[in-house]
């Protein structure tokens, strides 16, 4: 596509940041016209930019100088696009080496990255407050990771103190990753099962380990044959009494740019008698947005009802 802006409208974005933000550019918040199909994210020696449209030649040919020219800045030395309006999506290494391994810090924990992955590193940063509330309320807890992919939150409850952790997805990759983080960090003698399951067939064996005192729920928004939104998130919410200890908590997630706040909300309500909203959680540095944020993260506390 051809577009009429400048490339001289990302500088601000190309500097050191003053925090931990992995993000330096949310092209996806539509902060800044034009440039809605760029993200760029620093995890050093590496800068990756994902492109989410298919930019004319002569932008990516500017943008790839650009950025090639800020890599000592930002203490990196290695430049990958990903080129994600693609099928499959491609990743291409424009200068450097990505490291192997090669890790995202946060918090005095590492995660690793899989540029070989696809479209998905392994790492969300995004859901950085959440990682964070988790392990603010983690000590001696049981923890239930429901969809939980490359199991960033188990990392963050053990750091936290979790009695154990129980993660399921149905990616056994993912999981592999996850186990790997865990014992990278230290955790290896750590409480922590791993299944790689269905959710919807695995209620009697995650009930089987436990009720639990912190349930996270972070479900894709759509996976062809195994999840999809609006007609599975309702199913996953009514089961959650069945898994809770009588007082609790949850983070019940949502990454659905088309649905609002008040959809997950009501849901929940409707699903989950018992829970009351405490918080929403505020969105990760970098990822400014002008509406709405496409991440809703809400904190719940649950009570069971005299009668289920």
């Amino acid at each position: 596509m051809t577009h009429s802006f400048s490339i001289d409208q990302l500088d601000p974005y190309l500097v050191p940041p003053k925090d931990h933000r992995h993000r330096l550019f949310h092209g996806r918040g539509k902060t800044l016209p034009g440039w809605e199909g760029l993200t760029l994210d620093r995890f050093p020696p590496v800068l990756m930019a994902t492109l989410f449209d298919d930019y004319d030649a002569a932008t990516l040919d500017a943008l790839e100088q650009r950025l090639r020219a800020v890599l000592p800045e930002l203490d990196c030395d290695t430049l990958v696009f990903q080129h994600r309006h693609r099928r499959p999506a491609l990743t291409r290494v424009i200068i450097g080496a990505v490291p192997e391994p090669h890790w995202a810090h946060e918090g005095g924990l590492r995660y690793r990255l899989d540029f070989e992955r696809g479209q998905n590193l392994g790492f969300f940063a995004d859901m950085a407050p959440g990682r964070s509330w988790l392990r603010e309320r983690a000590a001696g807890k049981k923890v239930l990771n429901l969809f939980s992919f490359t199991c960033a939150f188990s990392l963050a409850a053990l750091a936290g103190g979790a009695e154990s952790v129980v993660n399921i997805d149905l990616s056994a990759p993912a999981l592999a990753l996850g186990r790997e983080n865990q014992v990278a960090n230290g955790f290896a003698d750590a409480r922590v099962h791993y299944l790689p399951h269905n959710i919807f067939r695995s209620w009697k064996k995650l009930h089987s380990l436990g009720r639990y005192d912190l349930i996270v729920v972070d479900p894709p928004s759509a996976q062809r044959g195994s999840f999809m939104v609006e007609k599975d998130y309702p199913k996953v919410l009514e089961r959650l009494s069945k898994l809770l200890a009588p007082e609790a908590e949850l983070l019940v997630c949502l990454n659905a740019p088309w649905l609002g706040r008040d959809w997950i909300e009501a849901r929940v309500e409707e699903r989950l008698p018992g829970a009351v909203l405490e918080a929403v959680l505020p969105g990760a540095p970098g990822f400014d947005e002008v509406a709405e944020p496409a991440l809703k993260a809400l904190h719940y506390r649950y009570r069971r009802p005299a009668v289920e």
